[in-house]
């Protein structure tokens, strides 16, 4: 009880609090401006089938029937987009895309899961969600474009693999085109009110020590000290 009572007759003291919370307030400043500002931009995807669906007809005479391709998603189609997320998330296809492993840029390729307006949805549908995250506005966007043809060409290159037919092949749609890159301020803020907090901190357990080392320094008064029965102080004695 009696610590925080000090801690809290250091803040309220003209010398200490006002100085501390000022110079707290500052590095915080500083910190918000001087760390680099994050952009992200995104784009949503889902794999659809032809409208002639994924068969081929044996008899040129007795052509399938059209089908509205967004009514035919399936497993199949899931499990397409899975081989594509999967394959698109390696070191190789990072560097491809101008990602350094430990570089200012991000990028996140998934079925939309840390998409809040396609986590509900991305369970049910083939989603491909990118998004990417720089200090440079334009290295965001750039990178998202070339996710996304990435993406298109991968897609076609495992179909002609398969030697799939090519009325049959697989297409991507754009749910959500490329997002103009916005400012993250989260972590600026983050930052900033660690650095605050972190300077108040440490500026009160810098006051509180130095009174606690001046208190012990202090000299002792003789009053303190027992007497004798001759008339001499017990601390006199000792300095004699």
């Amino acid at each position: 009880m009696d610590f925080w009572k000090a801690i809290f007759g250091l803040v309220r003291r003209g010398t200490v609090g006002p100085p501390l919370v000022l110079s707290a307030l500052v590095v915080a400043v500083l910190v918000f401006f001087l760390m680099p500002t994050s952009y992200v931009s995104s784009a949503s995807m889902v794999l659809a089938t032809p409208v002639t669906g994924g068969t081929l007809p044996t008899e040129s005479t007795r052509p399938l029937g059209l089908t509205n391709p967004l009514l035919q998603f399936s497993d199949g189609l899931r499990v397409t987009a899975g081989i594509l997320i999967l394959s698109l998330n390696t070191p190789e296809i990072a560097a491809e895309l101008g990602v350094a492993e430990d570089g200012s840029t991000k990028i996140t390729i998934n079925d939309g899961r840390t998409n809040p307006n396609l986590l509900g949805i991305s369970t049910n549908g083939p989603f491909v969600y990118v998004e990417v995250e720089s200090t440079s506005a334009a290295t965001a966007r750039d990178v998202v474009a070339k996710a996304k043809e990435r993406v298109r060409k991968e897609l076609a290159t495992r179909q002609d693999e398969l030697r799939a037919p090519r009325s049959t092949f697989i297409s991507v749609i754009d749910v959500v085109p490329s997002t103009t890159p916005e400012a993250k301020l989260s972590a600026k803020v983050t930052a900033a009110g660690g650095a605050l907090f972190l300077v108040f901190v440490i500026g009160i357990a810098i006051a509180y020590g130095l009174i606690q080392v001046r208190g012990s320094g202090r000299p002792t008064d003789p009053a303190d000290h027992p007497k004798r029965a001759d008339g001499v102080w017990e601390t006199e004695t000792v300095n004699r």
